[in-house]
């Protein structure tokens, strides 16, 4: 599956938690709303990696997608709570990544701006 066509399916995973919770007792709201923040925080993780990770951290998050579309059978939890796992773990990663870049840039610079006497 192209990209695209995986955003789209992970869209109407959300619609139907939307027709499978959307009642007026509160139980249904309350577990629509969890459903909701759930993929809310997935989504913000994929539009992070997508705008500023590179082209390998992107073709992970898409392939956690694509494996999770095909063995929803096998997971032990909701859809969107192993997506939301998955998917800040490659975040994380990035982030610890650049971190240690800039750490070796800055530590770069400091050998360089010493005095060789």
């Amino acid at each position: 599956m192209d990209r695209k066509e995986l955003l789209l399916r992970l869209c109407e995973r959300i619609a139907k938690a939307i027709d499978v919770f959307y009642e007026e007792d509160d139980w249904s709201k309350a577990v629509l709303g969890e459903v909701l923040a759930t993929y809310g925080r997935v989504l913000a993780d994929i539009g992070w990696i997508l705008t500023w990770a590179n082209e390998e951290a992107q073709n992970r998050v898409f392939e956690i997608i694509e494996d999770a579309f095909k063995r929803r059978h096998l997971l032990k939890c909701r859809l969107e709570e192993w997506l939301r796992i998955k998917i800040s773990d490659v975040v994380d990663e990035v982030l610890r990544d650049e971190e240690e870049q800039k750490k070796t840039r800055q530590t770069q610079e400091a050998e360089s701006e010493e005095l060789p006497f």
